[in-house]
């Protein structure tokens, strides 16, 4: 009778863990605006010259057929007055070392370090934020080496953190779609 019981409960919970698992990472700030969304653009202006050119690099490489962005079912537009929402990449760098009680907190740029993405989701018609998610960059190489993230130059970071930010919002995107049918 106990094990009927147990399986009954393991089978009544199934479908709980099922819908937890299919959470999105991201935070969504306006459920009903972020999936009405149809287009999009990307502002970089408010990023320095060489983090701009990363993230215009990232999206010539793979807004491309069969590419990560062309997976994105928004319609990417140039002129961001036309577009339903805004999407706008920044970057941090955290350094990443450990630092016994004591010791000074020394600016040497030789600790290792990483890249942090942020990319946030507005609508393009009120400016507020729909959508917010950090990455990291992945673990595997963009140069095929194997390698630490902090020992990648620090374009390869920014283009795969940032590459992983994209990639986050389209499971995101998927899951919203899967757990709110039409």
């Amino acid at each position: 009778m106990h094990r009927w019981l147990l399986v009954a409960l393991i089978w009544l919970a199934l479908p709980i863990a099922a819908a937890a698992e299919k959470r999105p990472t991201g935070k969504i700030w306006d459920h009903a605006t972020f999936v009405k969304i149809r287009s999009y653009c990307i502002d970089s202006s408010a990023l320095p010259g060489y983090e701009a050119n990363d993230v215009e690099r990232l999206v010539q490489n793979e807004s491309k057929p069969k590419r990560l962005l062309s997976k994105l079912p928004w319609t990417l537009i140039s002129d961001c007055s036309e577009s339903d929402a805004i999407v706008k990449v920044s970057f941090r760098k955290l350094r990443k070392i450990d630092i016994q009680l004591g010791e000074p907190n020394s600016p040497d740029e030789t600790y290792p370090y990483a890249y942090r993405a942020d990319l946030q989701v507005s609508d393009e018609a009120s400016a507020r934020q729909l959508y917010e998610v950090e990455a990291a960059p992945l673990l595997n190489s963009m140069t095929g080496q194997t390698m630490t993230p902090e020992e990648e130059p620090d374009q390869t970071q920014r283009y795969d953190a940032a590459y992983h930010a994209f990639w986050t919002l389209i499971q995101d995107l998927q899951r919203v779609s899967e757990n709110n049918p039409k």
